[in-house]
């Protein structure tokens, strides 16, 4: 990445950070015309994104001509737009043995928190093309602390180097190594939780379904932030929220082409958890959805479907936030509180599991 280019990136996210801190009412102004769809509102933090994102190199990777240049550009972004979260939690860096090499992992550990403690296995988003453990560095910091966890970052194989079923494979596989390696992270694996957003909310769903099947250790709790479910996207969601609101369709079709190749595999189960037939056994989930996001209605006909079959659920819709709310805990307030409410929700899920 040339050095214009990483001015560029840093001043759109010191500017973010700068606007999304200011009053209400100035906001306001900045935000423009209240966008209005079937009678709601995004939030002000949302709006404002939603004008300034046509400005962010890193918002348009289908159309950045070059994919590791999006890459660099998202991992910068991603670490500005989380740094400074939860200073406290120690880190370490190191790989795991993924089915095609080594992979890199992030390990969180909070103060104060005891050996053996509950965990997070989680999975960043990114279409299965993007994001990094960089990306997703504020999601973890916060969820480590927040909820008082140990949090294990996993890095998995990408798209369109590395197309469907890579991603889904190495899900499954990293939290196998996990949990029978609880001892040496601090964990205790009856207390072991998988999640993740967008596209890691994706693997993260895909691992609890296959944990149901009896192919690996059931997770205590799953936690799915804004989860790509269903890869046929012809809910009306996709029509609705299908331009303007950061995640575009036409993006999101640029990232399914590129993670799966065959369109027969847009229904296979380990793509798509909305069509895998073995619910029962799933562990306790919560499920979060933004009002705004292409993804919302999948996602909430995902834990219906769970809570009709009588899996533990809690399902939180954030009515006026935009996808990819994991993302930017270090700049918008709204998306922070979002965080917060999902860190949460784990450390009461997984308390219910060692009680």
């Amino acid at each position: 990445m040339v050095n214009g280019r990483v001015l560029l990136v840093r001043t759109v996210m010191a500017g973010l950070r700068w606007l999304l801190g200011l009053p209400a009412p100035v906001l306001r102004v900045l935000a423009g015309r209240p966008v209005v769809v079937a009678g709601r509102r995004p939030v002000l933090s949302a709006q404002v994104l939603m004008r300034v994102s046509r400005f962010a190199p890193f918002d348009a990777p289908h159309r950045n001509g070059s994919l590791s240049r999006a890459r660099a550009e998202l991992n910068l972004a991603g670490a500005l737009a989380g740094a400074g979260i939860c200073p406290g939690v120690r880190t370490r860096d190191s790989t795991w043995p993924g089915p095609g090499g080594p992979l890199p992992l992030r390990y969180y550990e909070p103060a104060g928190v005891p050996a053996p403690s509950p965990a997070l296995v989680y999975f960043h988003g990114g279409g299965f093309v993007l994001g990094s453990l960089d990306t997703h560095e504020g999601a973890c910091r916060l969820l480590a602390e927040e909820a008082g966890v140990r949090v294990v970052s996993i890095g998995y194989r990408l798209a369109p180097e590395h197309p469907f079923p890579a991603a889904a494979s190495d899900a499954v596989t990293a939290f196998a190594f996990v949990h029978e390696h609880a001892p040496e992270f601090g964990i205790d694996p009856a207390r072991l939780a998988v999640g993740g957003d967008s596209s890691g909310a994706n693997l993260a769903a895909v691992v609890a379904h296959a944990a149901a099947r009896g192919e690996l250790p059931r997770p205590a709790f799953s936690l799915l932030l804004t989860p790509a479910t269903d890869a046929l996207g012809e809910s009306p969601s996709h029509q609705q929220f299908g331009w303007g609101f950061r995640l575009d369709r036409d993006e999101w079709a640029w990232y399914r082409a590129q993670y799966l190749r065959d369109p027969a595999s847009y229904t296979d189960p380990r793509a798509s958890v909305a069509y895998d037939e073995t619910v029962e056994g799933l562990p306790p989930t919560y499920v979060a959805t933004c009002g705004f996001d292409l993804l919302r209605d999948e996602g909430e006909t995902y834990a219906a479907r769970l809570a009709s079959a009588g899996v533990p659920l809690v399902h939180r819709r954030h009515e006026g936030q935009l996808h990819g709310f994991a993302n930017r805990v270090g700049i918008d307030p709204d998306a922070r509180a979002a965080m917060l409410h999902a860190a949460g929700v784990l450390r009461a899920g997984l308390a219910l599991a060692g009680s």
